[in-house]
């Protein structure tokens, strides 16, 4: 007995096409929604493998980032604090000059002038105890900072380290000027004291200027660096992963196309054995 197949090789055929052409569209419309090339590692194995790997880097280089704006931070608190001992160092030296100079001056000015200059020395040794950042203090000579192998230290700005001058065999510092030290200014030897109280600033100024060219050399230059490091790494695996949307927009309409013309085919390879048995009928 003679039979009619109506599972036909075009049939076949249209709908294998037509299910390619649909896993096809499907993938081109999830380029575009996502914006990404590779969404799945069936996308593109070794792709995927080189962009996970570029990823990794980045995340890398933004978290060194965070760390050394960080110690930047750690220098900016470093430095306004100093800043502001240098200030008080100033003041320190102009009390210091009007004791020296004793003509008018009496004895109850010469000792506001020191209960002042006690004063300044009692925030000087505050300031080097309590400036701190996230706990760890930055003022008493335990602080460092390490950024990409390159290290500063910050010394103690107490007034019994700052100043240190030597004269004879005798050594003085900053805490020698508080009354009843032995360079009070009221009846200490006010010529070393001046001597005590520059070395104490240019002691400070010297932070002042290491704590700049770190933040400038090497914090300032590992910046820059991570900068055209992450600009480049990112420009590579946008190539890789991102999606190229004039040339996916171009490919979806293309297989927008082929979808409807394999849909036609379908529907025609389908009516061939309805003509045949409409001619048997």
């Amino acid at each position: 007995m003679s039979s009619i197949n109506l599972n036909s090789t075009s049939l076949l055929l249209t709908q294998r096409i037509l299910r390619f052409n649909t896993r096809q569209q499907a993938d081109s419309l999830s380029r575009l929604a996502t914006g990404l090339r590779i969404n799945r590692g069936q996308d593109d194995p070794a792709g995927l493998i080189t962009s996970e790997n570029l990823r990794a880097i980045l995340k890398a280089l933004e978290a060194e980032t965070r760390s050394i704006q960080r110690a930047e931070d750690v220098i900016n608190v470093a430095e306004g604090a100093l800043s502001e001992v240098s200030d008080l160092l100033g003041e320190a030296q102009a009390l210091t000059v009007k004791n020296a100079n004793t003509a008018g001056l009496s004895a109850a000015e010469k000792e506001a002038n020191q209960m002042e200059l006690d004063s300044i020395l009692s925030t000087i040794n505050r300031l080097s105890s309590s400036t701190t950042f996230n706990e760890d203090k930055l003022l008493d000579g335990t602080a460092s900072i390490t950024v990409d192998g390159q290290q500063v230290n910050i010394d103690s700005v107490s007034t019994g380290s700052l100043g240190t001058t030597t004269v004879g065999s005798e050594t003085y510092t900053l805490s020698d000027l508080k009354r009843g030290g032995k360079l009070n200014i009221e009846s200490g030897d006010l010529s070393i004291a001046q001597d005590v109280l520059a070395s104490a600033r240019i002691s400070v100024a010297s932070q002042r200027g290491n704590l700049g060219a770190f933040a400038r050399n090497a914090i300032g230059s590992r910046l820059k660096i991570i900068a055209v490091m992450t600009g480049n790494i990112s420009a590579a695996n946008s190539k890789i992963r991102d999606t190229d949307y004039a040339s996916e927009t171009a490919n979806f309409a293309r297989l927008k196309v082929l979808l409807e013309s394999s849909l036609k085919s379908v529907k025609l390879a389908g009516a061939q054995p309805l003509t045949a048995l409409n001619l048997l009928a």
